[in-house]
């Protein structure tokens, strides 16, 4: 059978974005996929940003992710897929970051993820899922 991967991923697989230790990270985390043994680890270093949308007269705080990488290894759609995603999540609020689905995750990788490869296209959101 033949894969046939879209540019995008293939650039995210060969070059990827992100990739190494971040040294003094706020927040690490590991994720590995029990079906296949894709693997991954993501840093993250975040910084705090007062906003005014808090309940009452209470300011509420978001965290933003100011920098981030990660460790992957595995296959095209999970090295591709850490790349763009962390990419895509520098300077967001980690609580945006957290609400992304297969759905994003593939319009990032120009390609529809089928349903046998999603949970190696969500193996980095998984890992940044564990913040809570």
């Amino acid at each position: 059978m033949t894969q046939h991967y879209s540019e995008t991923i293939k650039q995210h697989y060969h070059h990827p974005l992100n990739s190494g230790k971040l040294d003094n990270a706020d927040f690490v985390a590991e994720q590995v996929n029990p079906l296949c043994g894709d693997e991954t680890k993501v840093y993250i270093k975040f910084i705090i940003v007062e906003n005014s949308r808090g309940r009452g007269n209470f300011p509420q705080s978001d965290l933003v992710i100011q920098d981030i990488s990660h460790e992957t290894r595995g296959c095209m759609i999970c090295v591709a897929s850490a790349s763009a995603v962390s990419e895509y999540a520098r300077g967001k609020k980690l609580s945006e970051i957290k609400k992304l689905g297969i759905k994003q995750i593939s319009k990032l990788l120009n390609v529809q993820i089928s349903s046998a490869r999603a949970s190696c296209a969500n193996l980095i959101h998984a890992a940044l899922k564990k913040l809570g």
